[in-house]
């Protein structure tokens, strides 16, 4: 009772004001925790949407390649990789093709 003794003196307690309708009552209930919840999961999933598509292993690679680490101005270096090691075909592993 101590804690609720403020609430009662706000004054008037006439009018609490005006009843919401159905549709209000819908609007504020459902509608509100929907539009939440619809934007948390639109911005889950917005980085896999701008990332675009995902590389599968054997698949076909098609991005263009990438050195990390490479020393500034070391063309010589890139230029000595000839071959690369032969991937295996068989499956399994991540790609569950097993």
């Amino acid at each position: 009772m101590l804690a609720a003794g403020p609430a009662l003196a706000i004054g008037e307690r006439g009018d609490p004001g005006h009843k919401l309708s159905a549709i209000e009552t819908t609007a504020i209930f459902v509608g509100i925790p929907v539009g939440v919840a619809a934007v948390i999961a639109f911005l889950v999933f917005l980085p896999s949407i701008v990332s675009g598509p995902r590389y599968r292993p054997g698949r076909p690679w098609t991005a263009t390649s990438s050195w990390f680490g490479e020393p500034l101005g070391s063309e010589t270096a890139a230029a000595g990789i000839t071959t690369l090691p032969p991937a295996t075909l068989d499956g399994g592993g991540a790609s569950a093709r097993w």
